[in-house]
């Protein structure tokens, strides 16, 4: 389990100037939570974002590539209940019957499956994180642009997911992630490569 600083950059054409800096804030909490959800942050993780007129950006602290197993135990049927009941039981828990355990509780003793949930990955997991982050923001009226059925305030042209110095791969609206973004479209250079996310903002600097 490796952790990291996580960067997500959507870049696009020019954002409603008075709503920039609430997209980006709640673009970064809601990334945030995804993660915090899925245990690959702490709650206390430290979350910030970043915002131009042509991008939002979440950088949060402290991301794991991966969340541990969990073990998981659920409370079944008495003991006595009909052997097809308890057959039903094991089945959807993915157990065998032998694999069941006894449990004694208020109600009487039951049967109890244990099973492991295998943690998210990182890598399965964040593009989901920042399209349904995508679909939460303020945003009261969308717009579609090409051919695609792509949607978003604005036209997005990049995606930058970034874990520490490695691209995490994904799609997002259509566009794939790399670790490549644009300056100023006047006064900076037109593609700027991003190697760690901890140095995105001296890197636009």
């Amino acid at each position: 389990m490796t952790k990291a600083t996580l960067l997500v950059e959507l870049l696009t054409e020019e954002l409603p100037p008075k709503a920039l800096a609430r997209l980006a804030d709640e673009f970064s909490n809601q990334i945030h939570s995804g993660l915090i959800s899925r245990s690959l942050v702490d709650s206390d993780a430290i979350g910030s974002f970043l915002a131009t007129p042509r991008r939002i950006a979440a950088r949060i602290s402290h991301v794991s590539d991966s969340a541990p197993d969990k073990q998981l135990e659920v409370t079944g049927p008495s003991i006595g209940a009909p052997a097809q009941a308890i057959a039903g039981f094991a089945k959807k828990h993915g157990v065998e019957v032998s694999a069941l355990q006894h449990k004694e509780t208020p109600k009487g003793k039951v049967v109890v499956a244990r099973t492991t949930i295998k943690g998210s990955n990182l890598e399965s997991v964040l593009e989901n994180i920042v399209s349904e982050a995508l679909k939460k923001l303020p945003i009261p009226k969308v717009m579609r642009w090409g051919s695609g059925d792509a949607q978003f305030v604005r036209p997005v042209h990049g995606l930058v997911m970034l874990h520490g110095k490695s691209v995490v791969s994904g799609s997002v609206l259509g566009i794939e992630s790399g670790n490549q973004t644009r300056g100023h479209r006047f006064m900076g250079k037109s593609e700027l490569v991003i190697n760690d996310a901890e140095s995105y903002a001296s890197v636009l600097e």
